[in-house]
């Protein structure tokens, strides 16, 4: 494999058949509907909805969210509708989350009118990610059990079961009712085909955001945070177009789908009935062959499709937002931050004892990082962090504290939190790992300990103390209910205040890790409340009282509480700037988040008692139209009998099947049979069938296997059958003197038998820190070809045996990509690989390669270079050799070579942004190029009468021009990029056109 297809990018040339672009829509679409997530509040898209190939097999697998630790032993909870699969130390929070389960299924589905079928439910519970989804084919829910900072007032793990219960809902209802004859022939693979082919994201999430909301007293649909975005983004800049607001733009910030998908399925089903979402499901399963069923129905319902819908409803937000904030208040704020046309967002804001100010600034121009800003507003770069925790930055006079993830090298559902320092003053960083998952760092006062919020295996809460030089564990304290603790902030060095989460929403509670006691301080109800600050004997935090995120303070005796100022849309991370007595804030706009000074001198302060409390209309109504909300504190005790879920005995589950095999190599789809096994774990995944090759009139038997439930990964495959070839025999007609004198050539059919077997093993370790992503991948690989003759097959043709070791060693350390980026800024790949023949009948000689590629930043802001090299050297056996693994120079055929060298040089670059949609068939957000050049030297053997009759050395050269666009296909999620590319060859000056197609994973 070249190191240029390890850069997780598909490309189709022009030569490849029809069918190539066919197989990519169909999976596709098959895909996108595979992985339905719960996702943390923040704007970013999982790398969920993929295509899994395994190792070095011909056949694709589905979805698998990575592996977790091979030491777990596996317990199993079965109830009357759901399978729980956990870690065994965790079988009493099993048992709780069995019979919550059981209540979200009874209330759960009225809406949509429909009962699941029993579902595995598996708990990954040593991973550090907080997240949820489910799959289909094979179908199961997968839950990543440790909270996060910015979940609302209600547990995780029972906001999880409503929402990813909803989308069990959704996808079996369409299976339920799809006729039988495609169940039949297609398995669990047809449901998710028609579910990504018709549902749209918005729709899929939006529905389960809107159960989340109608029941339960919470949800994200009365969080001030999740729905001020559309609102800034109408008042501020107008409605966008319905294909922009689905696919996003790399000029302007766009809300994701889980927002813009409740605002339109919430207003569409309180304005057209609780009935509205299950008729449209019903259309879609009924009629899978339809074109567009979605706006068939639709259009039955409410008389207009999903585009006039989408612009109905976001018109008349318009007139209520705008009229909104023309009521709005303007105090005058102090801005410090430079205004800026394009996103740029402040966040996790700090004062330091000059005044000056620090932030986490993130923008589609460049990745995350800390700048220190100046009393111009100039700015200052200070370091950039990795993939640091939601709300987990912290700081005390010159030092920031972050909580950043650091991936396990080997287990993808096992990772650390790692603390960081860094010092502003004397630049020094340091870090140490806290023993369990932690995030919310704070400073004590005196700079000697860091107290976090930290999660263990079992979903047991901590805060804890530890020394910020050694990374010893100080103190300790878990509450005797077992409360999970949000943003706390040191008192004094001796005690804390931290946001609890009970039952009734989040309190607030004084802590003394030390004494290990914790008392609540009594406060009047204000709903959502986050990012804690003290000042004195003050309590200064963000509170979404009044229907929007706002700066409050109150005392800590409960004397008093005030609001300080009034936002616009939304303030959070308050920062005292004791300089000139203001308080900072994140002030959002539809830019992102701007940095403001609020004077309370200056501004309007007013008590809590003379505000109004905010009002969630659309959660209210929605929540209306089901039967009750769901009381999770009314749960059954019943304790279910549990048992071990072996891992041998489950080692494989057939989902799916079809008369057709999906070729992943050469992305065409044949006649033929597969069968498609994935085991509930994720750690194995099977293929078996009968794959015929048309032009051949022959077919073989194949199966593989892959498991990567061990530290080394193990791929095997076989294939055996019957092929056919064909020969020209070549006939001499002599005279009496020997002469030729005629010559007769016939081509000739045969027939013969070949059997192949292969076994790979590789580990891929994952060395991913800060700003780096890092893999290390050594690679062993057997091969065995088996020939045999039939009658026809010619005398001469290969028989018996060939063996093949190959052998790899591949490393990159690649710089993380901002959104706009076309490539990374700065990174290498290294990829070295020998193969050889050691025995057998045969020798195919050798092949040995070693190739490099450098990532450069370009002379602009999203530009990119990409310089790559090259050596490949092949030595002869007496039999078919193997296959080059560096490439000719682009628009070069391959020719016979001993030796052969290849430098290339890639200049990447934005042209335009034009946004564009041509109906519902194409989104055009940006048009770009890419100039290039390759350089080839290639040394070899020429031949006179089949033999070597001298040597050669020749030099290749290419260059062109790539001139493409990344656009969406009839309003598919996935971004796709299409293009033409011109190549010149200057040896021989002609010119050369290939259209190019192309598919980059990494952007879900």
């Amino acid at each position: 494999m070249s190191a240029e297809k390890d850069l997780w990018e598909l490309n189709f040339a022009s030569s490849k058949s029809f069918l190539s672009f066919v197989w990519f829509f169909l999976n596709l679409n098959l895909f996108s509907a595979l992985t339905l997530q719960y996702r943390p509040m923040r704007k970013t898209i999982a790398a969920a909805f993929i295509l899994v190939f395994t190792g070095l097999t011909a056949y694709p697998q589905y979805f698998a969210t990575g592996e977790d630790p091979a030491g777990i032993k596996w317990r199993q909870i079965n109830t009357e509708n759901f399978q729980l699969i956990f870690p065994d130390d965790f079988e009493s929070k099993a048992q709780v989350l069995a019979n919550y389960f059981e209540m979200v299924y009874q209330h759960g589905s009225k809406t949509l009118d429909h009962n699941p079928r029993k579902i595995s439910v598996l708990f990954h519970t040593h991973t550090v990610r907080s997240n949820g989804l489910v799959g289909w084919a094979p179908r199961r829910m997968e839950l990543f059990t440790p909270p996060h900072q910015e979940i609302y007032a209600q547990d995780w793990l029972q906001q999880l079961a409503i929402h990813e219960f909803r989308h069990v809902i959704q996808i079996d209802k369409i299976h339920q009712q799809l006729p039988s004859l495609l169940k039949i022939l297609f398995g669990e693979q047809i449901s998710a085909l028609v579910t990504g082919a018709y549902l749209p994201f918005w729709l899929i999430e939006g529905d389960a955001v809107m159960a989340e909301t109608a029941l339960s007293n919470h949800g994200r649909g009365r969080l001030p945070s999740f729905l001020m975005e559309h609102k800034a983004q109408i008042v501020e800049k107008g409605v966008f177009s319905f294909d922009k607001a689905f696919n996003g733009s790399y000029k302007h910030y766009v809300p994701d789908h889980y927002k813009l998908g409740y605002l339109l399925s919430g207003e569409i089903r309180a304005k057209y009935g609780a009935d509205i979402w299950n008729s449209v499901l019903d259309n879609v399963s009924r009629k899978p062959l339809s074109l567009t069923p979605v706006n068939r129905m639709l259009r039955t319902k409410t008389g207009m499709n999903q585009e006039g819908l989408y612009r109905s409803i976001l018109d008349s937000l318009a007139q209520i937002w705008t009229s909104d904030d023309f009521r709005y208040n303007d105090e005058i704020y102090r801005t410090v931050s430079r205004p800026s046309e394009n996103y740029a967002n402040y966040q996790y804001i700090h004062v330091l004892p000059d005044g000056n100010i620090v932030a986490l600034k993130t923008t589609y121009e460049k990745i995350s990082q800390f700048i220190q800003i100046d009393e111009t507003g100039n700015e200052k770069y200070l370091l950039t962090p990795g993939q640091i925790f939601s709300e987990s930055v912290g700081y005390q006079d010159n030092l920031i504290v972050w909580s950043e993830y650091v991936p396990d090298p080997r287990w993808s559902h096992r990772g650390k939190s790692q603390i960081r320092f860094y010092d502003i003053s004397s630049h020094k960083q340091w870090e140490f790992f806290p023993e369990y998952t932690c995030y919310a760092p704070v400073i004590s006062p005196d700079k000697h300990n860091v107290a976090i919020v930290e999660v263990n295996f079992v979903n047991d809460f901590y805060i804890s103390v530890y020394n910020i030089t050694t990374g010893k564990l100080i103190h300790r304290y878990q509450s005797p209910t077992n409360h999970y603790f949000f943003s706390p902030v040191w008192l004094d060095n001796e005690q804390l205040i931290s946001i609890i989460l009970e039952n009734e929403g989040k309190m607030l509670a004084r802590i003394n890790p030390a004494k290990g006691t914790m008392d609540i301080i009594p406060r009047m109800d204000q709903g959502e409340i986050k990012q804690l600050r003290i000042n004195s004997d003050t309590l200064y935090y963000i509170s979404g009282h009044s229907g929007k995120d706002e700066l409050y303070r109150a005392s800590l005796n409960g004397d008093t509480c005030e609001r300080i100022g009034e936002a616009r849309f939304g303030f959070a991370y308050p920062a005292l700037n004791r300089v000139k007595g203001e308080w900072m804030v994140s002030d959002y706009t539809s830019n992102g988040y701007r940095i403001i000074g609020i004077d309370p001198r200056k501004t309007t302060i007013k008590p809590l008692s003379q505000i109004e409390p905010g009002t969630y209309k659309l959660a209210d109504k929605l929540a209306k139209q089901e039967e009750s909300i769901i009381n999770f504190t009314l749960y059954d005790t019943i304790m279910y009998s549990s048992k071990p879920y072996r891992k041998i005995q489950n080692l494989f589950h057939f989902h799916s099947w079809g008369p057709f095999v999906a070729n992943a190599n050469t992305y065409e789809i044949t006649p033929g049979f597969s069968l498609l096994s994935q085991n509930k774990l994720g750690t194995s995944t099977a293929s078996v069938g009968y794959d015929w090759i048309q032009n051949e009139k022959r077919g073989e038997y194949f199966i593989s296997w892959e498991y990567r439930g061990w530290y080394p990964i193990i791929s095997l495959d076989a294939r055996t059958g019957n092929r056919a070839g064909k020969y020209y025999e070549i006939t001499n007609y002599e005279n009496s003197q020997g002469e030729i004198v005629r010559r007769d050539t016939v081509l000739r059919s045969f027939t013969y038998s070949r059997n192949q077997f292969s076994a790979t093993t590789f580990i891929p370790l994952n060395f991913t820190r800060g700003a780096y992503f890092r893999l290390f991948q050594p690679e062993f690989r057997y091969g065995l070809m088996s020939y045999g003759h039939h009658a026809s097959t010619p005398e001469n043709f290969i028989s018996g045996n060939l063996h093949t070791l190959s052998y790899r060693l591949y490393f990159h350390q690649i710089r993380r990509k901002a959104p706009s980026d076309l490539l990374a800024n700065f990174g290498w790949i290294v990829d070295a690989g020998y193969s050889h023949s050691p025995g057998g009948n045969h020798n195919t000689g050798s092949v040995s390669a070693i190739q490099l590629r450098t990532y450069l930043p370009g002379i602009k802001s999203n530009h990119g270079t990409s310089l790559y090299s090259g050596m490949q050297v092949k030595e002869s056996g007496r039999n078919q050799g193997f296959s080059d693994i560096l490439r000719m120079p682009r628009g070069i055929h391959p020719i016979q070579h001993r030796e052969m060298s290849l430098l290339s040089a890639d200049y990447r670059l934005p042209l335009f942004y034009p946004e564009f949609n041509a109906g519902r068939w194409v989104y055009i957000r940006r048009i770009k190029a890419m100039l290039w050049g390759d350089y080839s030297f290639v040394k070899g053997d020429y031949y006179q009468e089949g033999r070597i009759a001298g040597k050669f050395g020749k030099e290749f050269y290419s260059v062109g021009m790539d001139l493409s666009v990344d656009l969406n296909y009839l309003r598919l999620y996935a971004p796709a990029s299409t293009g033409i590319r011109t190549i010149y060859l200057p040896q021989s000056q002609k010119w050369s056109f290939e259209l190019l197609f192309s598919i980059d994973f990494t952007s879900f």
